[in-house]
């Protein structure tokens, strides 16, 4: 049997699971993450966190973990762990799994880079025991920015693995046939393909990207700036970014390991020890946060204008809407570091703002 969109949006989120897998879950119920850490195994250039092994190796405690597990089971959205990289610490993570398992609160799905999957054993047996602790699928990364540092065969072997074990329905992942995975290397040692990659299907210049893929964007004036740009399927063409501060409509919510309560990227917006999840987004939490609620209304345009009044230098041009945001909250987080954080995400934000201005942005 299929269903409708809307008719799965009418079920509880484990209902939907059940009955169409955790890929429609996700689509229709949109995701809550916890960001298990920053650390990660690799340093994509499109990273929207700026992850990487540079990053201070903390991970979630396991009793944080499983109070914000079952904070975000009561927001009915798709649940699951990330990072970072979360198989970087295995040991934690089955741990966290096993118990939330027990408790009727395991997440439905753990996303990874597959930079641990060197051989099958390896993947079959904490496949396995993820699935057998209450585990419903998993996601697995693939293109040319990840496989600049995970070989291709990995991600093929996880993906296989994954399918037989949890079903294609429970797997979300690059479906491309494995000749075309085993390609995706090349694309990024050949400047051109690259470029044209990044030109074709440009990723959020924020996090690392502002930086290191901006040089194949053009710059814009920012009255040219196209207003249709963020996060999920349902973005508004307006000025502002109201979807991502409100609790309905925000395409993703996470939880990180300081349990800050983000949208993305690196806007706080609460504190789920103070409180939980489900409880901040029946709230209008952006009327009382100085950055959301100038974001919601009038965007980064409007966000630029406020940073005005604190030195920021103007800034003419940038490669998106998305990336005008990001450079102005590089700036104002030293005002903000409450709400503009945590530190690692603007690690790459620094980079980015400083390599923009030295190329004459």
């Amino acid at each position: 049997m299929t269903w409708t969109d809307e008719e799965l949006k009418a079920m509880p989120v484990g209902e939907v699971v059940e009955k169409a897998g955790v890929a429609a879950a996700t689509r229709v119920k949109y995701p809550g993450a916890l960001l298990f850490t920053y650390r990660c195994s690799i340093s994509c250039d499109h990273c929207l966190f700026g992850c990487g092994l540079s990053i201070p190796p903390r991970v979630m405690s396991a009793e944080d973990a499983l109070e914000f597990l079952r904070q975000l089971h009561q927001t009915d959205r798709c649940v699951h762990i990330a990072g970072g990289e979360a198989f970087l610490f295995w040991d934690v993570l089955a741990e966290v799994v096993e118990r939330a398992g027990k408790g009727g609160i395991a997440p439905h799905f753990i996303e990874s880079n597959c930079s641990w999957a060197a051989h099958d054993g390896i993947v079959r047996e904490r496949l396995s025991r993820l699935k057998d602790w209450g585990l419903r699928g998993m996601l697995f990364s693939a293109d040319p920015y990840h496989q600049a540092h995970v070989p291709p065969e990995n991600f093929i072997r996880a993906r296989a693995i994954a399918r037989e074990i949890f079903g294609p329905q429970n797997v979300l992942c690059n479906a491309a046939p494995d000749a075309d995975i085993m390609g995706l290397p090349a694309i990024v040692r050949d400047e051109k393909r690259l470029a044209e990659r990044v030109r074709s299907s440009p990723p959020k210049m924020v996090g690392n990207a502002a930086y290191r893929l901006g040089r194949f964007l053009p710059d814009l004036p920012l009255e040219s700036l196209p207003l249709k740009c963020g996060w999920g399927p349902n973005v508004p063409e307006c000025r502002g970014c109201p979807a991502e501060f409100d609790g309905k409509r925000m395409w993703e919510v996470h939880v990180d390991p300081y349990a800050n309560i983000q949208t993305n990227c690196g806007v706080i917006l609460g504190n789920a020890k103070k409180t939980p999840v489900a409880d901040l987004l029946r709230t209008d939490f952006a009327k009382d946060n100085p950055i959301a609620s100038i974001l919601a209304k009038d965007g980064p345009f409007g966000l630029l204008e406020f940073a005005k009044t604190k030195g920021c230098p103007t800034l003419t041009h940038a490669k998106q809407k998305c990336h005008l945001c990001f450079l102005v909250r590089s700036y104002l987080r030293a005002f903000y570091p409450h709400i503009l954080g945590p530190e690692e995400v603007y690690y790459a934000a620094a980079a980015a703002a400083l390599a923009y201005r030295a190329g004459g942005g």
